[in-house]
């Protein structure tokens, strides 16, 4: 959610009733409130959680992209802080078996990511267990643009990027940072 700028206030037409002009109060009223109410949830923000009961409950969640297995989670605890649009998750996996999960390992975001020509949202990832490419020594998190998808995606000095396969047990804990799409 933005911030309003386009408040759209009711209009008041003098007459001679007063019962006009108290209507026309409670309207301005209702649509103040209403206003003030969307102002504080932007600034404030909005908590989701692996520890809080639904509607704000998210637990970040493994998946392979070809196949999406069924993870047995050792340890899942997520974090969701969004302010306007601007979204940041925390996360803790640790996985024993992958379900039969194939293709690149990536994680669900709760909200989708702003649509970009490029990868701007990158984050940083701990790891326990995972192999890396050959010649990579870095792991990084992307979430991509216009996907609900962060990936788990590996890199070195002189070589390309390169998606982290589905491993069939590991432990990621990290922090990305992202623009999301307004009013989800």
């Amino acid at each position: 959610m933005t911030l309003p700028t386009d408040t759209v206030y009711p209009n008041f037409e003098p007459t001679e009733e007063i019962g006009t002009l108290n209507e026309y109060i409670e309207d301005l009223v209702e649509v103040l409130q209403d206003r003030d109410t969307e102002i504080s949830l932007t600034v404030n923000g909005k908590i989701l959680s692996s520890f809080l009961n639904p509607p704000d409950q998210w637990q970040p969640t493994l998946y392979g992209s070809t196949v999406a297995g069924n993870f047995t989670y050792e340890e899942r605890v997520g974090w969701c802080l969004r302010q306007g649009l601007m979204t940041d998750v925390y996360f803790d996996l640790r996985w024993s078996a992958n379900g039969g999960a194939t293709g690149n390992l990536y994680i669900e975001l709760p909200y989708r990511v702003a649509n970009s020509t490029s990868k701007p949202f990158v984050g940083v990832v701990q790891t326990a267990t995972l192999a890396y490419g050959a010649g990579q020594s870095y792991l990084t998190l992307n979430a991509i643009p216009n996907t609900y998808r962060c990936e788990i995606w590996s890199s070195g000095s002189g070589n390309a990027t390169a998606n982290i396969s589905a491993v069939p047990a590991g432990q990621l804990i990290g922090h990305v940072r992202y623009i999301g799409v307004d009013n989800e």
